[in-house]
């Protein structure tokens, strides 16, 4: 299948047309929807229907498909050419059937005439030229057939964008600024005279080559290595190395052997010997202290954190619920400790989960008589401390079903989903003050800390949770985007409505395809009423659900770094997540599956992100040497990338019930971008699936 960035950079006329709303989607689309659009009453934008000729039969139209280019200069004149089928008795009489435009005014001249008189069943074309806009943006145009002033049909529509964009990436990307179109500069150029830097256009990718003496990342901090022989340095590098029989833990940032408790070689027994494992269990440990990096987590492959590993075995067939608490964790249960690489070897993987949240992970899985390594990991290497594993085995294979409640509740095996500290009860899965008392003072809105709310925010104004305050927040058309005061002449607007110089550093985020493709997987998943899966919408109903995993590396290949603000600052940007218990970025991706007709049949609910430095992806002595940015402080360094694995939470499509056959996998970052960035077009990647 070609992509709509290929075949905007090889130039070729094609257009986003159907009958149904154009305007839904987020940009030029191949796609072709011949059914009515409902626009829910009235006159404008709804289907005329068949139109009485009176006497010479009747007026319809079907069918429609349309001809003109993705993009159009400021300005500039597009040229439109609609084919239809004569799908009524009447026969068309060029000169008395017209499209008639009915799109946004901001384009000019836009009726098509129809070329030739049409009998009915045959196929008729109409054409025109309308005058673009000199305001750049992503615009629907909307044609009604017309015979002598009387509408019939549905309204045909079709997307453009009023750019000043070629289509090439390449050659850079030009910008609309001082009223004219002027030239981008080389968009891989990362301007140091020591890197080779490369532009592939089939992909829009940028790739660099080091020179000799040229840093791998900015060199802009002093190391800190005292007391410490190993680990990171805090500026990119390392204190120093460990001999083969060892290696670094990093809290001391002293060498241990690969033999010490608590790794494959001599595992930390999970429970004191004799003890009996059903029931429940709580564990504490520490990764702070001794523990080293051996074992790379299958469902977070880019950790380099140090683990603690425990074992234990089981005679008979159990259920395993088990919980980490403390920082970051990835928890992982396998059946052969240092086999990273054979899927079957990993029993089970979480990074992040809810309960515990905050960031903690959970197991929920059925064992087989065996010996088993549980091994406690974390997100990168920054993320080591104290922890507490919550663990409840159960008889005869029962696995609690506690998926989004933290406490009491049925868990399908005779218990509960836990329990509550004192002075706390358990209200809807949740853990609350009891009494609780609401801490509503000074408060107009936000949460009450009971599960309650403080109050509600009226007029377009927006609650900061922060201060518990209403508040108004700037509105930008990211579609049209303005900007005020008007930008200067060496400044272009943004679809974040702010000025940009032409010649500006720039984000750029790409989608690691390769990783997109290579981690798709399939997945049964028992989903229950109160399940996050179901609070969040990412699954189309409760019961047993068939799911598309798959995994997403957003590269920043830019010169900037892509920085939002904090959520208390712009709570308008976020969404809160209660089962994940931290803010997401809204709208930063889109999910879909394309059929073998270009047709969209599923859209993935998954769009909100928490913008993480995951890490270093290109080299460059202007590139950062160390994670920046977290859920607390979001954003993307220039030269990082945020990955979201395949094992988290939403990271899927429901492909529950649907047809099997070939597919495409299509993902696309910052669909209604909101933040601006080099190019647009290359946002997007596809990839196939089978579905059996």
């Amino acid at each position: 299948m070609i992509s709509i960035n290929r075949l905007a950079s090889a130039g070729l006329a094609a257009a986003c047309l159907f009958v149904a709303a154009c305007g839904d989607d987020d940009g030029p689309s191949m796609t072709t929807d011949t059914g009515p659009r409902d626009t829910g009453g009235g006159d404008t934008g709804a289907d005329a229907g068949p139109r009485d000729g009176g006497g010479g039969g009747d007026f319809d139209l079907a069918d429609p498909t349309a001809t003109l280019d993705l993009r159009v200069v400021p300005g500039g004149m597009l040229t439109v050419e609609i084919e239809a089928e004569n799908a009524g008795t009447a026969d068309w009489t060029a000169g008395s059937v017209t499209l008639v435009y009915g799109g946004d005014p901001s384009f000019a001249e836009g009726d098509l005439a129809l070329g030739a008189d049409t009998a009915s069943g045959a196929r008729g074309t109409f054409s025109g030229t309308l005058r673009a806009p000199m305001q750049p943006g992503r615009f629907v145009l909307s044609w009604q057939a017309e015979a002598d002033g009387e509408a019939f049909g549905p309204m045909i529509d079709a997307a453009v964008e009023v750019t000043c964009s070629d289509g090439v990436f390449c050659n850079g990307v030009e910008r609309f600024a001082g009223g004219a179109c002027v030239e981008g500069s080389d968009p891989c150029d990362d301007g140091q005279a020591c890197t080779t830097d490369r532009c592939d256009e089939a992909s829009g990718r940028c790739s660099r080559t080091l020179g000799a003496d040229c840093a791998s990342c900015r060199m802009d901090c002093e190391p800190e290595c005292t007391g410490r022989s190993c680990g990171p340095d805090g500026c990119g590098g390392t204190c120093g190395d460990c001999a083969a029989d060892s290696s670094c833990a990093l809290g001391p940032g002293m060498c241990r052997p690969v033999s010490q408790p608590g790794t494959c070689a001599n595992p930390l027994p999970l429970l004191p010997m004799g003890t009996t494992l059903v029931g429940r269990h709580l564990v504490a440990g520490d990764t702070s202290s001794d523990a080293i990096h051996q074992l790379v987590p299958n469902c977070n492959d880019t950790s380099t954190a140090v683990e603690l590993v425990y074992t234990f075995t089981t005679t008979e067939r159990l259920g395993l619920d088990v919980r980490s608490i403390g920082y970051d964790t990835v928890l992982f249960l396998r059946t052969d400790c240092t086999d990273d690489t054979t899927p079957a070897a990993t029993v089970s993987c979480s990074d992040d989960s809810s309960p515990p949240g905050d960031y903690g992970s959970r197991l929920a899985v059925a064992l087989d008589p065996g010996t088993y390594f549980l091994v406690v990991d974390g997100f990168d290497d920054t993320q080591l401390g104290p922890f507490v594993l919550d663990l409840r085995f159960v008889a005869d294979g029962c696995v609690p079903a506690c998926d989004g409640r933290y406490c009491g509740g049925d868990d399908g095996c005779g218990g509960d989903c836990g329990t509550c500290e004192d002075g706390l009860s358990c209200v809807d899965g949740r853990c609350v003050m009891d009494p609780c008392v609401p801490a509503c003072d000074g408060r107009e809105c936000g949460d009450d800390g009971c599960g309650g709310e403080c109050g509600t925010c009226s007029g377009g104004e927006l609650c900061v949770p922060a201060t518990g305050t209403c508040d108004s927040f700037p509105e930008c058309d990211h579609d049209r985007p303005t900007c005020t005061p008007a930008c200067g002449d060496d400044a272009f607007c943004g679809t974040d409505c702010a000025c940009h110089p032409v010649a500006g550093a720039m984000p750029d985020l790409v989608i690691d395809a390769t990783r997109l493709h290579d981690e798709v997987i399939f997945e049964d998943l028992m989903v229950a009423p109160d399940s996050c899966a179901i609070v969040e919408e990412c699954v189309g109903g409760t019961g047993m659900r068939r799911l598309l995993r798959f995994s997403v590396e957003a590269v920043n290949q830019g010169t900037a770094t892509l920085f939002v603000p904090p959520p208390p600052e712009r709570p308008d940007l976020f969404q809160y997540s209660a089962c994940h218990e931290h803010f997401h970025y809204q709208g930063f991706a889109r999910y879909e599956l394309v059929d073998s007709t270009g047709a969209v049949v599923l859209t993935g609910r998954k769009q909100a992100y928490c913008m993480e430095d995951t890490q270093q992806v290109l080299p460059g002595p202007d590139v950062g040497c160390v994670k920046v940015y977290s859920c607390d402080e979001q954003g993307i360094q220039a030269g990082w990338s945020d990955l979201y694995g395949n094992a988290l939470d939403c990271q899927w499509l429901d492909v529950t019930g649907l047809p099997a056959g070939d597919y495409i996998l299509r993902v696309e970052v910052n669909p209604g971008r909101a933040f601006e960035e080099l190019s647009f077009e290359n946002n997007i990647a596809e990839v196939p699936v089978a579905i059996e």
